[in-house]
């Protein structure tokens, strides 16, 4: 049996999704009004924070990004030229029915977020262009839609649909890519020559008439032809001839309403089902386990079509004897390679995965070193939540042990809610480090949480995900381990940040203290980037419940991010679990009048906290800056009227921004 291989890039397009796709709109540079102009030109990024209708965008570099905010519409008709790269984030709806020129070395992606629409009445779509859907994208052009040259379309995740029931007809032209986890519709498809098209697993893919396949396709998951919507005329599947590496693989189930035609090579690995319509082989088709069963048609083998491969299955609903009604091949021995039997499609259950590594860590920062060995050897336990009976509970699923790479794995898992246990050894020297205290990447932090049995967090599985995806397959579940007399000096049982007016109050406390020494305060802003911003001294030995507090004076605008650094008399320290505070300090500063015409003000409380003051029109254009109070105000006569932005930086690194308008 032939297999067509398909070099599926997972891994490269998880990175990509992490890298483009921001968990809301971030902070921008403009924000869009109707009728606005916007200089993009690398490294910048707009907002779209209410419904505008057309903007004229210039595009030139890279690092782009237009994000639409969750429940706005952006509706854009007007041509555009991408002479750079943009990353279109849609959290709400874009309407995009622009014909744009793509002429940027670097290609621009739309993604669709889950619960985010594009709709789009563009009748060819591609050059350098990426759409990643995890909501909803409609086409709406009544003609013939063409994907053209370099264009992708990923369809990601088990919310994602592509609905496309309006053209007559979708055209995967040469060159292009489409992957689908999700649900695709079309009324009428045809895959010309595309250079990969691959429904997964847990794809679906409904097409109302009929799907000309002349390209390469490889189905793991399920396509339908409804034949419904636009009554039986026309209804068919037809296997095209594009010669060697442009063949059909089926290792799912279709089922086709209306003739079918093997016109080129396929490979049948899964179940096809004819239903209302006749078959027709002229090309031989060969497989492993493969099956088709027609239940109302007739049945032919022409010419140089055969039936044969490894294991096969064959079944003629209406046929005597259930073979094929007419056998007028080259191949006499076509008898002896395939069974009449009945076999109907059964959908391939997903699985997922769970797993990773253990290591020595030997400075106990519970971060993964570069030098730092794993541990082999090691006995780690998979818990499930089951409910049996009305009656919940964390059941023990299976165990497993370490290799001499550190390496475990839990794979086979069904849908659900999972725990990992680490085990550690019976000498009694060995631990591990605090549960997640170090705030790294989750592929090299530690998961073991000592203060609760040494198991991780909930795991969730949802195998309705791509394979590869962490919601599926989570590979970051690790533990690092430290030899010693003793654990470390401190059981931290709560840490907690309490926003009180304009400063942050943290309390924490302790249950067991052993030769502790004292606790650093530290602060970010962004989760790398840390600074120490206070010192409280610890009890040093105490089997008693402790109580600590510390008050942040002077927090950031925005959200601001506290860690404690637990610190033994020896020196070692450890790293407490992260808390977030976001304070809303639109009262730090009043800018008056607005609208002006004359001369701008600022009010505010605390002079000594701000840093800079700046005045810029939406093109980033810096009009006013300065370091001191303008005690005068900003002259503002001699600027064109429209909106200005005001930035108040405070001398923590916290922003504030204030939209004015100038009216003449």
């Amino acid at each position: 049996m032939k297999r067509i291989i398909y070099q599926w890039l997972l891994v490269v397009l998880s990175v990509f999704i992490t890298d483009h796709i921001h968990a809301q709109c971030p902070a921008g540079n403009f924000t869009a009004v109707t009728g606005g102009q916007y200089t993009l030109d690398g490294n910048k990024t707009l907002i779209i924070s209410s419904n505008v209708g057309n903007i004229t965008l210039n595009i030139s570099n890279t690092n782009n990004i237009i994000c639409i905010a969750s429940g706005v519409t952006w509706t854009q008709s007007n041509q555009t030229n991408f002479n750079g790269s943009v990353n279109i984030n849609v959290y709400g709806t874009f309407n995009y029915n622009s014909n744009d020129n793509f002429n940027s070395s670097v290609a621009s992606y739309i993604n669709v977020q889950t619960g985010g629409a594009l709709n789009t009445n563009t009748s060819g779509i591609g050059s350098k262009l990426l759409i990643n859907n995890q909501g909803t994208t409609t086409f709406t052009n009544t003609g013939n839609v063409q994907f053209k040259d370099s264009f992708a379309f990923y369809n990601f995740g088990p919310n994602s649909k592509l609905i496309a029931t309006a053209p007559s007809m979708v055209v995967f032209g040469s060159n292009t890519v489409i992957c689908n986890w999700g649900t695709m519709e079309f009324a009428s498809l045809e895959n010309a020559d595309a250079k990969r098209f691959k429904n997964e697993t847990s794809g679906v893919i409904n097409i109302s008439r009929y799907f000309y396949n002349h390209g390469s396709i490889l189905n793991d998951g399920e396509i339908n032809t409804l034949c419904g919507k636009f009554g039986s005329s026309a209804c068919e599947f037809i296997i095209g001839d594009k010669g060697a590496g442009k063949e059909f693989e089926n290792n799912g189930c279709m089922s086709i309403k209306g003739n079918v035609n093997i016109r080129g090579a396929a490979f049948n690995n899964g179940t096809i089902t004819i239903t209302d319509g006749d078959l027709t082989i002229d090309k031989k088709i060969s497989g492993y386990g493969g099956a088709i069963l027609v239940t109302n048609g007739k049945s032919v083998i022409n010419s140089d079509g055969g039936y044969n491969g490894t294991d096969m299955f064959f079944w003629d609903e209406n046929t005597p004897g259930h073979d094929f009604d007419e056998k007028k091949n080259n191949n006499p021995q076509i008898t002896a390679v395939y069974k009449v039997v009945k076999r109907t499609c059964v959908k391939e259950e997903a699985f997922g995965s769970i797993g990773d590594y253990v290591w020595y860590d030997t400075d106990r920062d519970g971060k993964q070193g570069k030098t730092e060995l794993p541990v082999s050897g090691l006995k780690v336990q998979l818990y499930k939540y089951v409910t049996d009976n009305g009656t919940s509970s964390w059941t023990v699923q299976t165990g497993a042990v370490t290799d001499q790479y550190g390496k475990y794995l839990f794979d086979d898992l069904s849908t659900g809610k999972y725990k990992v246990q680490f085990i550690l050894p019976s000498s009694g020297k060995a631990f591990f480090t605090y549960f997640k205290k170090s705030g790294v990447a989750a592929d090299e932090d530690s998961d073991s949480n000592p203060d609760n049995g040494n198991f991780s967090d909930e795991i969730t599985i949802d195998t309705s995900f791509p394979s590869g995806d962490m919601k599926r397959d989570n590979m970051t579940i690790d533990a690092g381990m430290y030899e010693g007399s003793t654990p470390l000096p401190v059981t931290l049982v709560s840490f907690t940040t309490t926003k009180e007016n304009e400063t942050v109050l943290l309390n924490w406390a302790t249950t067991a203290e052993t030769n502790s020494e004292s606790f650093d305060i530290e602060h970010s802003l962004n989760g790398k980037s840390w600074s120490n911003i206070g010192n409280v001294k610890a009890a040093g030995e105490s089997v008693t419940k402790e109580n600590y507090t510390f008050t942040d004076t002077n927090p950031a605008d925005g959200q601001n991010l506290y860690r404690l650094k637990m610190i033994d008399s020896d020196g070692t320290f450890a790293y407490s679990t992260i808390r977030s505070v976001s304070l809303e300090v639109s009262d730090v500063a009043v800018v008056y009048p607005n609208p002006v015409a004359d001369r701008l003000y600022f009010k505010v409380k605390d002079w000594n906290k701000i840093g800079r003051i700046t005045l810029s029109d939406l093109n980033g254009k810096t009009i006013f800056q300065s370091s001191k109070e303008p005690v005068d105000g900003v002259d503002v006569k001699s600027l064109p009227a429209g909106l200005y932005a005001v930035n108040i930086t405070r001398s923590n690194g916290g922003t504030s921004s204030y939209k004015v308008v100038i009216s003449k």
